[in-house]
């Protein structure tokens, strides 16, 4: 009993910790000032240009996480639509949730990947779930480290906004059977994970989450 008690509640902090670490907003947030409405006073009285400041902050955050002009561009829309987006704190929740959702298909976890892939993602990683309870196979794979996050697109699409990443991880790849037996990989060798995921939010809706809405290995 104490150690079902023991995994719910860290199931609950795992699922906690992603929602906040992917823009959770509460609705009790301070507003900023509206961008195109005027000059706004600071605390030292002084006014400054709304709409300067606006583009300012936007270039700052996503200068330091890609050369590329088009991602560039596309994130600097996307804070456009949605003024609390920041791309750095996205790119951290997005390698959290990466983690997260691996970790969850691989111990098949429905429950757990349900709130973050849309219904076309979660179709496909509740069949290979099947598919693998049905041939009596375990996954005990482990993430060592995710040794790349990095964003190869964003863009903004009538109010929706997608952003891929390209993932690079190492892990131990262990396979099972119903017995207890080694059916494939090795406990003491590493392998490769290269992974291409896109997330996905109405910028429109008061819903903060990103949603998983489609994934390709390397």
């Amino acid at each position: 009993m104490l150690d079902i008690i023991l995994m719910a509640m860290v199931a609950a902090f795992i699922a906690l910790r992603l929602r906040s670490e992917l823009g959770k907003k509460t609705g009790n947030e301070p507003q900023p000032p509206a961008a195109g409405n005027g000059p706004y006073m600071r605390d030292n009285h002084t006014t400054i240009d709304a709409d300067a400041v606006e583009v300012q902050q936007r270039q700052g955050d996503v200068v330091d996480l890609t050369k590329d002009p088009e991602v560039r561009n596309g994130l600097m829309e996307i804070r456009r639509a949605d003024s609390y987006f920041d791309a750095g704190q996205f790119l951290d929740g997005a390698k959290s949730a990466y983690q997260m959702i691996l970790e969850a298909f691989w111990a098949g976890d429905k429950g757990a990947l349900k709130d973050f892939l849309d219904d076309t993602v979660f179709a496909q990683f509740g069949a290979a779930i099947d598919q693998r309870d049905k041939d009596g196979l375990v996954l005990e794979n482990r993430i060592l480290d995710v040794t790349k996050a990095e964003i190869s697109s964003a863009q903004l699409l009538s109010g929706q906004a997608e952003i891929t990443l390209d993932f690079e991880a190492e892990i131990i790849a262990v396979t099972k059977d119903a017995d207890g037996k080694l059916v494939d990989g090795d406990l003491s060798d590493a392998v490769d994970l290269q992974d291409r995921w896109t997330f996905a939010r109405d910028t429109r809706s008061r819903d903060p989450n990103w949603t998983l809405i489609a994934t390709r290995a390397g």
